[in-house]
């Protein structure tokens, strides 16, 4: 045998005994799962039967409570219902103070307008009435200047009177 053999030889009992420990190490691991295999299924027995007793127990405290949903449901429902017609009385109430409101505006904003329209009206009366008695005022005043024109004329007369008779008692 020459050494080319030999190697090849070596080389193939190398791959036999890597292939023994790679069954070896499959066989372990198997093992090792199906141990695991079992003790979870011994976990979800014992999981499920906790869960189904508790199961169990939670179904029998909600025995007889049927009736206390129902009741319940049927309050959900009529509490909704009531809540529907507030909701509608109040929108409707809503829409009757709004309306309410604008015409209260409206007629504000209308008195406003006549109570300015009055009040212009007035001014323009009383400038009126003003101007009047200031033309009387005025009227009066030139009056007055004439009559104590008058009055001096009248009394500038009288001494001019006086004088002329004394005058004619001196020439007399």
């Amino acid at each position: 045998m020459n050494a080319k053999d030999k190697f090849v030889f070596g080389l193939l009992a190398a791959l036999i005994v890597g292939a023994f420990y790679f069954q070896f190490l499959t066989d372990e691991l198997n093992i090792r799962m199906d141990e695991l295999n079992l003790a979870d299924a011994e976990h979800v027995d014992i999981v499920l039967n906790e869960f189904s007793d508790s199961l169990r127990v939670y179904n029998l405290r909600f025995i007889g409570r049927g009736k206390h949903l129902r009741k319940a449901q049927k309050d959900i429902v009529a509490n909704t219902d009531l809540i529907e017609k507030n909701t509608d009385s109040l929108a409707s109430m809503i829409d009757e103070v709004s309306f309410r409101l604008d015409n209260f505006s409206r007629e504000t904003k209308k008195n406003f307008r006549n109570v300015n329209n009055d009040i212009d009206d007035l001014a323009t009366d009383i400038k009126g009435t003003l101007r009047k008695l200031k033309q009387g005022i005025s009227d009066l005043e030139q009056a007055t200047s004439r009559l104590e024109k008058g009055l001096k004329e009248i009394e500038d007369l009288a001494l001019i009177q006086k004088e002329k008779a004394e005058a004619a008692e001196e020439q007399n």
